[in-house]
């Protein structure tokens, strides 16, 4: 199956124009896409949801004259402020790359062999199909280059499949800038609330706040976001909710909410993902209330698979076409349920390439993301130009194209597994009964929830901020959270509080102690070592020894 839409998608690029060249040149997901037998439906439009930025956000004059597509090809410009290729310091990048995983092989828990491939990317390089350098140097378009932004739009149809006919997708300069901005189209300030699990990404909720918005977090269980919950919270809304600012202040009510941001795949903190009947329970809900849906999933590629037996270290067998096998392991996106275009979702090399590329993908309905395209161009203007050259020497030639991508991906989950298996079994040896948790099923995250109640000092007066009879139930978890925390790292290592996560008060008070445990940083042979110090911790603050 994967090799014929590969066909597919190699007929399309060869039947397609050739890519927009020149400085900045203009580029869309239009350009790329591959026809399809049964024509799809339009999205709904969503600009009674936008904010008043987004409504009265225009184009750049300057940006739009740019890449205007009136002028002759012997034009000469004096009216863009862009310098001169001959003025740039580098005139060529050598990149040596990791060899990817073939098809059918069967990746290891270890490292890849220092198996390198080399490609170039010169100023002096002018052939159709080249990602020149001097166009990579200079101001690029906000949707990102033609090469890249074809990769991507492959990418997302490979995967996705979105099922409604005006998509877009176009580069960010990264999840956290990216959400910045999709809050900002959605969201006005003082007036709107977003939905959000009741434990999640601290970065969104810090954007959110900084934006003035209030926040709202929504119950969650094993599976992450609970759409009765969800349903329940829209149905009873109390438009007073969150009211105004200071004493005597008088309230302003607040609107009935119309995002929701969930994180679906090892979610973060908790590393919960939620099963494909979930999310199309989460997604009729959505469809209920007119609720546009934020799906932010950097770790959706990083399958970890079921629980492990203890002491289990090989792999996963190999199939006939492994990189078939493990697509189909990939749970549904909101975007592949998406038939009304409600989802924008939101992609990031981070966590299967590297942070530092500050680069990932948006996808919505057109409309919306060329309102984000608008306010991008007045912000960061861009993605990175040589972040995108490593990307696209490495997606499109080096790794050989998106079956290229697929095993690396495969191969980066096998060796996740492995480092979640560690990590499991040494909470099964370590950790004191006290401490719970549910083994990931994807992504970095072990979420460790801690029995306040079994604290020796809980129900005693005064004791570690908890009142007689165990009332004060809050500062009580947060004292034996900041105890166990502190004493852990004395002990020698550095985990996460989970308060830290509470999308507000309510999610504090209900959430108990938890901390998050992450197996993606510390060298493979000091996971062991560092549940042992996290343990010591728990036992110290408890009084097991």
């Amino acid at each position: 199956m994967l090799r014929e839409k590969l066909l597919r998608l190699e007929k399309q690029r060869a039947h397609s124009e050739p890519l927009p060249s020149g400085p900045s040149p203009y580029t869309s997901s239009s350009f790329f896409k591959t026809p399809t037998a049964t024509p799809k439906p339009k999205a709904k439009s969503w600009n009674h949801l936008f904010s008043n930025a987004a409504l009265n956000q225009g184009t750049s004059v300057l940006k739009a004259f740019a890449r205007s597509k009136s002028l002759s090809p012997d034009t000469i410009s004096l009216g863009t402020g862009r310098p001169s290729a001959e003025f740039y310091p580098w005139t060529s990048l050598s990149m040596h790359t990791a060899a990817t995983t073939s098809s059918n092989s069967n990746p290891t828990t270890s490292p890849p062999p220092q198996t390198t491939m080399t490609t170039t990317c010169s100023i002096t390089d002018t052939s159709p199909s080249a990602y020149n350098l001097a166009a990579a140097l200079n101001y690029g378009y906000a949707a990102g280059s033609p090469q890249l932004v074809r990769f991507v739009t492959e990418h997302v149809e490979l995967v996705h499949d979105p099922p409604y006919a005006d998509w877009e997708t176009c580069l960010t300069a990264g999840t956290t800038a990216a959400l910045d901005t999709v809050l900002e189209l959605f969201c006005d300030r003082g007036e709107d609330t977003l939905l959000v699990e009741a434990h999640t990404y601290a970065g969104a909720l810090d954007a959110a706040r900084a934006r003035g918005l209030d926040v709202l977090g929504v119950g969650m269980d094993e599976e992450g976001l609970v759409p009765e919950e969800l349903d329940r919270r829209l149905r009873e809304w109390d438009g007073a909710r969150g009211g105004g600012g200071g004493k005597g202040e008088r309230k302003k009510k607040k609107k009935k909410p119309s995002v929701l941001y969930t994180i679906p795949s090892g979610q973060n903190p908790t590393g919960a993902t939620q099963s494909a009947a979930r999310r199309r329970a989460i997604y009729e809900v959505a469809e209920r209330h007119d609720l546009y849906i934020i799906e932010d999933d950097p770790y959706y590629f990083l399958q970890l698979g079921a629980a492990p037996a203890l002491h289990q270290t090989t792999p996963p067998p190999t199939t006939n076409d492994a990189n078939d096998t493990y697509l189909t392991s990939l749970p549904p996106s909101y975007l592949s349920l998406d038939t009304s275009g409600r989802v924008l979702r939101l992609d990031s090399a981070s966590k299967i390439l590297a942070p530092g590329l500050r680069a990932g993908w948006l996808t919505a309905s057109a409309p919306v993301v060329a309102k984000f395209l608008a306010r991008t161009e007045l912000g960061a203007g861009a993605p990175s130009g040589p972040s995108q050259v490593l990307l696209y020497k490495l997606l499109d030639e080096a790794w050989g194209g998106h079956a290229g991508l697929i095993g690396w991906l495969r191969s980066l989950s096998v060796r996740y597994r492995r480092r979640r298996d560690v990590l499991v079994e040494a909470c099964e040896r370590y950790l004191p009964s006290v401490c719970e948790w549910t083994v990931p099923a994807e992504g970095m995250f072990l979420w460790v929830r801690v029995g306040g109640a079994k604290w020796p000092g809980a129900g005693r007066p005064g004791g570690c901020g908890g009142e007689e009879g165990g009332g004060g139930g809050e500062s009580l978890s947060l004292a034996i959270e900041d105890r166990i925390f502190t004493q852990a790292q004395e002990e020698g290592v550095l985990v996460s509080k989970g308060s830290w996560f509470a999308a507000d008060d309510e999610a504090k008070k209900a959430g108990g102690v938890n901390f998050r445990l992450t197996f993606a940083a510390a060298p493979l042979d000091a996971l062991d070592r560092a549940v042992s110090r996290f343990g010591a911790a728990v036992r110290a603050v408890y009084q097991l020894d």
